[in-house]
């Protein structure tokens, strides 16, 4: 019983970070993109859609939900992939000239680590996780992921909240 509370707890604790991080990151995005307008070539769009609704995947499981809760919402996010791509798009950007702006690096330590990271949350061998990504061509989104992160983490910690 007390192996199994920790495990719901721990589950729990991953699933309102990832939606403290994502509420969050949607505020600051919020902000950024009323401050700036500007559109995206259709082309690019549809383009990406396939490398955003992957990006999704990669992140809901990362943040510890089930092949059924990934499939559930996988769904809606296919329904709404121009839109999501769009504004994944337009989040990249304004990160990635963060990340520019502040010197932001991503070494291959900490894709080393984001690996060991996935590993430890879907129970499998870091080569594994990294052989699927690989596989999946998933590593460049892993990177991105993980400098936008740092970038959001930066803007974050010097974010006032209310």
């Amino acid at each position: 019983p007390e192996a199994f509370t920790e495990l719901v707890e721990a589950v729990l604790n991953r699933r309102l970070e990832y939606n403290q991080r994502r509420v969050a990151r949607e505020q600051v995005l919020k902000q950024i993109a009323s401050a700036a307008a500007w559109d995206l070539p259709q082309d690019m769009l549809r383009k990406q859609a396939r490398k955003t609704l992957a990006r999704k995947v990669m992140e809901m499981r990362n943040a510890g939900m089930s092949d059924e809760q990934i499939q559930g919402r996988r769904r809606l996010l296919e329904q709404d992939v121009l839109k999501s791509t769009a504004d994944a798009l337009k989040e990249h950007f304004v990160l990635q000239k963060i990340a520019e702006v502040e010197k932001i690096e991503i070494e291959e330590d900490d894709i080393d680590a984001e690996i060991d990271r996935i590993a430890d949350q879907s129970g499998e061998s870091p080569r594994k996780v990294k052989a699927r990504l690989e596989k999946e061509d998933l590593m460049e989104a892993v990177a991105a992921d993980l400098l936008e992160r740092k970038a959001l983490d930066l803007i974050l910690s010097s974010a006032t909240y209310e």
